[in-house]
């Protein structure tokens, strides 16, 4: 249990800032924010158009020629790919509304869970779906592994690992410690596995592939049912610590991944959705929903503000909190975007 916990806040002098871009995915304006990295400025924007909608999670290729976005839209279900090499985009039609877009390892493919309770893969040179594979449970995550796995988090808590060709079962899905796995990492070594449920963090031993800890998302390290639930998170560009967005609260949550201890706390106006990192591993950048949602507390609140964000769209602008992960101190001031920053993508300048 924490005495205190340190919220990380007070804004530094902006400092050498990285060379390329941030895309930001406007959820509910149907529009992508592009921001300079250097200026941390929005510098251009552009629309995601009709039948496509609701623009929510991007996947990057490593070369980061390529940016294949989740739609969140009903209908048509949809992913619209943007070719930054030709500067084109086109929206592909999927089986199923998708709940994520992953990369794989070797940047080949990018796994799409969906609601129709497949997982579809499509090819990044041809963009075209090149098989699906079915599961019994609704997956809302499907991440590889650096053991080449396919690991698949399902709507009801639990998780496995598959073939990412065949299907076929590698570790039988088990309990996480909650419900909701839309996202979860490896730690370097690829020894534990940090699963984001409602409304904790499951600690999961990959070797013995058994849950060993849960992590409440609570602010003195004691859990009740009514914590925020862990959304999305990510490792830091030196691997020693965790960072976790919050749905149903604010503040994204820094963990130590050698005791799984609360480090710390950037503070943030509402909900955050996502912490990304620029190629150099020199600033972080945290997509936050913003003041409209930091009513909206509890998992019950979580519900509240993600069927805003994917639906509705009632919510007010949001913002992106750039950091230093040196120190977890904000660098200037935020950059004002349109209503519902989602899971964005850094694009490296060109050589």
């Amino acid at each position: 249990m924490l005495a205190a916990t340190l919220w990380i806040g007070a804004s530094v002098t902006a400092q050498a800032a990285p060379s390329g871009s941030l895309l930001v995915p406007e959820v509910d304006s149907n529009t992508v924010a592009v921001i300079d990295g250097a200026t941390n400025r929005v510098v251009n924007r552009f629309t995601v158009p009709l039948p496509a909608s609701r623009p929510a999670v991007m996947a990057r290729t490593p070369d980061g020629s390529k940016v294949y976005i989740d739609n969140f839209g009903l209908l048509p279900a949809s992913v619209t790919v943007l070719d930054l090499k030709h500067n084109t985009q086109r929206t592909i039609a999927v089986a199923s509304v998708p709940l994520g877009a992953f990369m794989s390892n070797d940047g080949k493919e990018v796994y799409l869970p969906e609601a129709g309770f497949t997982v579809e893969v499509m090819n990044v040179a041809t963009d075209t779906v090149v098989r699906s594979l079915r599961f019994a449970a609704v997956p809302v995550g499907a991440i590889p592994g650096p053991d080449g796995a396919l690991y698949v988090g399902f709507a009801d808590g639990r998780i496995g690992a598959y073939d990412p060709v065949t299907g076929q079962q590698i570790r039988a899905p088990i309990a996480t410690g909650g419900v909701a796995p839309f996202w979860y990492t490896f730690t370097k070594d690829g020894k534990k596995l940090y699963v984001d449920t409602v409304n904790s963090i499951g600690v999961i031993d990959v070797a013995n592939w058994r849950l060993t800890s849960i992590i409440p998302t609570s602010l003195n390290g004691v859990y009740t049912p009514a914590e925020p639930g862990a959304f999305t998170s990510i490792l830091s560009p030196d691997g020693t610590k965790l960072y976790v967005s919050v749905f149903g609260g604010s503040g994204v949550r820094i963990y130590d991944v050698v005791t799984d201890r609360l480090r710390g706390v950037i503070p943030t106006a509402g909900s955050a959705v996502a912490v990304i990192f620029s190629d150099d591993g020199t600033r972080g950048y945290i997509s936050d929903l913003g003041a409209s949602t930091a009513a909206f507390v509890t998992p019950l609140g979580e519900g509240i503000s993600f069927l805003n964000l994917v639906t509705l769209g009632w919510l007010g602008n949001g913002q992106i909190i750039a950091f230093d992960p040196a120190t977890d101190r904000i660098v200037g001031a935020p950059v004002v975007v349109r209503p519902g920053p989602g899971i964005g993508a850094w694009i490296p300048a060109a050589p």
